[in-house]
């Protein structure tokens, strides 16, 4: 039996490949805090932004690092 090869759709990888996420250290205190704040659904970054001064929101969203 010859086994046929996949094609694979590259345009579906890239997003992926992009989410790549790095680690902050908190102190287990805060990380407690943090999560306390959060509502259903919400990950750290949504948490987080919603933290942030309005100025600062606005800054992170035109920020192309």
């Amino acid at each position: 039996m010859i086994m046929q090869k996949e094609k694979i759709n590259i345009e579906v990888i890239k997003p992926i490949i992009a989410m790549a996420d790095t680690t902050i250290s908190v102190s287990d205190n805060f990380h407690n805090w943090l999560k306390s704040k959060g509502k259903k659904g919400e990950n750290y970054e949504d948490i987080i932004k919603r933290f942030l001064k309005p100025e600062f929101a606005k800054e992170f969203d035109n920020f192309k690092g």
